[in-house]
């Protein structure tokens, strides 16, 4: 059946010569992973840039319930970013983004909601000049509501033991912030911040999770 759909790039691994296996979170179809044939050569039907992390794409794809992975038979940008894959912290911040969304979205079950919400935090990063070395931790405070464990106040944090009341005071203002909002802190308060909101993370998913790029994220910042 052919199909359309919009979708976020995730991530992609190498397939054969020529080719590619990339996942992507579609707003019609949750998580699905796509086998893109010659993507590598010079010849290739699409171009290996589409699938940088957190490309936002239109996509006509087949799509096979008997099937794991699905095809590609049309697709172009939904919107071009003007800094996200350009700048070096951005991107940074992105792969931290893609990787959160590898570990947590784990089912091919559509909620569009949380594609809108996940899409538009994107295209806001995008257009963000400066203040946005918190953004990545905001993005995780409003997305812990679509996971149905919200986090929308300090007390959420209850079985967690502070160290700080630096870190109490951050957190305290940054749940209620806004993407563009400018909270100025050290690297150590927004990394031990970042720490504690990855535990409450475990403790709500029980999952056992962990994030590589937080290191690239804590160093960049720093």
């Amino acid at each position: 059946m052919v199909s359309k759909t919009n979708g976020i790039v995730l991530n992609y691994i190498k397939y054969k010569e020529t080719s590619i296996i990339s996942k992507i979170y579609t707003k019609e179809f949750g998580l699905k992973s796509y086998l893109i044939n010659g993507v590598r050569t010079k010849k290739g039907k699409f171009n290996i840039s589409s699938f940088q992390p957190l490309s936002l794409l239109e996509l006509v794809v087949y799509e096979n319930k008997n099937s794991q992975i699905g095809r590609i038979k049309e697709l172009k940008f939904d919107k071009i970013y003007f800094t996200n894959h350009h700048v070096q912290k951005k991107i940074s911040i992105c792969l931290f983004i893609s990787e959160v969304l590898l570990k947590l979205i784990t089912f091919q079950v559509p909620d569009k909601n949380q594609f809108n919400f996940v899409r538009n935090s994107l295209i806001e990063l995008d257009k963000i000049v400066d203040n946005y070395e918190n953004f990545h931790i905001i993005f995780l405070i409003k997305f812990s509501k679509y996971l149905g464990f919200e986090i929308s106040n300090i007390s959420d944090f209850s079985n967690i033991k502070f160290e700080s009341q630096l870190v109490i005071s951050f957190l305290s203002e940054i749940i209620i912030s806004e993407y563009s909002s400018n909270i100025k802190s050290t690297s150590s308060v927004r990394n031990k911040a970042l720490e504690i909101i990855i535990v409450y993370f475990r403790e709500k998913t029980e999952l056992n999770i962990n994030f590589n790029s937080n290191r690239i994220l804590k160093n960049i910042f720093n």
